[in-house]
């Protein structure tokens, strides 16, 4: 009896790790077109469609009245492109923690913040990239997290 309670325990124990696991490897979510125009929309950014051409079937801009929020969706043609564009504004994140921002980096998702003076957002999914940046204006700071959760990241 007592070695088929330690084999259930192990059984459950295994299986829990594993969920847990599972959960934390988890991509980020693929955000559509219409749930990005919304999203932007709600949080009083101008949208523009920039059309296909360079590796996209759609790509976006979102963006405040002064510029100091910024936002890029593209639907690449192939998943490989979403994700080297991923890779790419993922590149030098060691020198932002050197300069004190909080990154956090998973699968497919990376988020830097430092204070209120910068936001960052990078994601991708399937064939799907997304970037928010905003900088040098707590509002903006405050309407990218806005938004980056709105959108689920």
């Amino acid at each position: 009896m007592k070695t088929t309670m330690k084999k259930v325990a192990a059984i459950v124990m295994v299986s829990a790790m594993a969920l847990a696991m599972a959960a934390c490897k988890k991509g980020a979510k693929k955000v559509s077109v219409d749930d990005f125009k919304k999203a932007c929309e709600e949080v009083g950014l101008t949208v523009e469609d920039l059309g296909g051409g360079d590796g996209a079937k759609e790509q976006y801009e979102a963006k405040n009245a002064d510029g100091s929020l910024e936002v890029t969706y593209v639907v690449a043609e192939k998943s490989d492109d979403a994700k080297k564009a991923f890779e790419l504004a993922s590149a030098g994140t060691d020198s932002l923690k050197e300069l004190g921002a909080d990154v956090k980096k998973s699968s497919g998702k990376l988020v830097v913040t430092m204070e209120d003076k910068m936001y960052a957002a990078t994601v991708h999914s399937g064939d799907m990239f997304l970037s928010i940046s905003a900088s040098n204006d707590a509002e903006a700071v405050k309407t990218a997290k806005e938004l980056a959760s709105k959108l689920g990241i």
